[in-house]
């Protein structure tokens, strides 16, 4: 059977498992309707996925597939090289456009994943770098607040792998990837719908408790984050403005929800490297007075964080908690992917910066002041970060002051 072929040498996917992890994508994850047109994004090293993915989605009804592609190597060229900072950190009106026509024209859009480059933005001024990464993701943000049908995914090649394995041993992180997205399955459509339905079953127990906060305690980590009476745990299955059911990350292992971000303290440690803006940071300690990361310190890059929790004024603030438990197909694998959409579903995880609008099912006002008077958080900027493990307890809040084992050694109590 012949194999694609990337610049970084043969992918180690044949022809047949591209095509089933392409449906998978698009029928599961994105779920495409007959007739949708779809913008399908990437990196340039990701071209033979999106190809695949290009190819499939006329197989299964699509009426129009484009593409764009990036890198980062041109982006950090311009962060770094542009003359002034206004050019440095901006996108042109064309950029913003296809978003816009992605949005008026009710269309779906796919972003594959897995940095080929580490720390692409090493040597690049930190405020131009993460003002200009803000600055390309935001338009791709604003289809996500105008409920679209969304999805990201990962790609396999020989640069990441190299980067998590240390060799470029693309069939091995395939492997990995396969498993974690469960196209080792007969069904794979099928076994997310199974998983579906049992981290469901997890947010329905977790909406009825009715915790008024969480707590997690342990390797150096005491966070309370408190909650919304009217905010529900969900998994990440969503529905499009017009009742259309997608999976928007493929893998998903998370059960998360919008907190209250005014009354979060405490601190907390991160248990996995992340990559910020580019720039692979580890040993990140936050600490949370009234709502507000009042401190940042990592091991490495930490300017980096800071210069992200400086964006806007909701940007030090919490949008997401979520609780991932050893279940999870990706935590049982014990690689760090340095991929957030793989790493954030291995362990429960927070993220600063804009809340998550789906966990209000009876919605919200479209007023900023409202919103920041009832503690949803608003921003630019949505970075998860890892602070889950086997050593840290989650606990629940009652109302009446008691607090209620919720996953002990990543194991569900309740």
């Amino acid at each position: 059977m012949t194999q694609a072929t990337d610049a970084s040498g043969a992918h180690g996917i044949d022809d047949r498992d591209l095509a089933r992890y392409a449906d998978l994508i698009l029928r599961c994850g994105v779920n495409l309707e007959a007739g949708q047109k779809i913008l399908i994004t990437g990196d340039v090293a990701h071209a033979y996925l999106i190809a695949a993915l290009a190819q499939r989605a006329y197989a299964n009804g699509a009426g129009v597939a484009e593409t764009l592609y990036f890198d980062d190597r041109v982006l950090a060229a311009k962060a770094g090289g542009a003359p002034d900072d206004a050019l440095a950190t901006s996108v042109p009106a064309w950029f913003a456009a296809v978003y816009q026509t992605v949005i008026d024209e009710r269309w779906a859009r796919i972003r594959t994943l897995g940095d080929p480059i580490d720390d692409p933005y090493a040597g690049v001024p930190v405020e131009r770098a993460t003002a200009l990464q803000t600055a390309v993701l935001l338009p791709a943000y604003r289809t996500i607040q105008a409920r679209m049908n969304w999805n990201l995914c990962a790609c396999p090649t020989a640069a990441w792998a190299r980067r998590v394995y240390g060799e470029p041993d693309v069939a091995r992180l395939w492997r990995d990837l396969r498993f974690a997205v469960r196209l080792d399955e007969p069904d794979p459509q099928a076994a997310w719908s199974a998983r579906r339905d049992e981290l469901l079953l997890r947010a329905r127990r977790l909406n009825e408790a009715g915790f008024v906060a969480v707590r997690f305690r342990g390797g150096g980590t005491d966070l309370f984050v408190p909650l919304h009476g009217d905010a529900l745990w969900q998994p990440a299955w969503l529905e499009t403005g017009w009742g259309r059911s997608f999976l928007c990350n493929l893998p998903s292992e998370e059960i998360y929800v919008a907190p209250d971000f005014r009354g979060v303290s405490g601190t907390a440690v991160t248990t996995r490297p992340v990559t910020v803006n580019g720039l692979e940071v580890s040993g990140l300690v936050l600490r949370f007075e009234e709502g507000r990361v009042t401190e940042a310190t990592a091991d490495v890059n930490a300017d980096v964080v800071r210069a992200s929790l400086a964006e806007d004024p909701g940007a030090c603030r919490l949008g997401e908690v979520a609780l991932v438990d050893d279940s999870s197909r990706v935590g049982r694998l014990g690689v760090v992917f340095k991929e957030t959409l793989l790493d954030e579903n291995a362990a429960c995880h927070i993220a600063w910066g804009a809340a998550i609008h789906d966990s209000f099912p009876d919605g919200l006002p479209d007023d900023p002041a409202a919103l920041e008077a009832r503690g949803v958080n608003e921003s630019d900027v949505h970075q998860d970060v890892m602070i889950g493990g086997p050593e840290v307890t989650v606990s629940g809040l009652t109302a009446g002051g008691d607090e209620v084992p919720v996953l002990v050694a990543e194991r569900w109590e309740i």
